[in-house]
């Protein structure tokens, strides 16, 4: 992740404080790359200097609740936050960030 990068925020929180984003259980990675394909968001990228290792190289890049890699990805191997647990931080931030009127 580019220390000059700009994210937007979502819904009025910045983003880097939304803790949403994927995870390669690199046990069950084949690095098969569907997750890069998938991903339109450029969350994903070979590891530089390895035999196409994937690897999560801009987390806050992902679409906030987005999973759609998850499903393409046929060992299972990348998982996300708990959706129950995200939406009570989620509220937190959503009380500190009120929306905007």
């Amino acid at each position: 992740m580019a220390e000059t990068e700009v994210f937007k925020d979502y819904l009025g929180i910045p983003r880097l404080l939304i803790l949403w984003y994927p995870t390669i259980n690199e046990e069950l990675c084949t690095n098969c790359g569907l997750c890069v394909k998938a991903c339109k968001h450029g969350t994903y990228a070979y590891r530089p200097g390895s035999d196409k290792q994937v690897f999560v190289e801009n987390p806050y890049r992902c679409e906030v609740y987005c999973e759609s890699c998850r499903f393409q990805c046929p060992p299972a191997a990348i998982a996300f936050p708990d959706r129950k647990a995200f939406k009570l931080v989620f509220k937190e931030l959503r009380k500190q960030y009120p929306p905007a009127e």
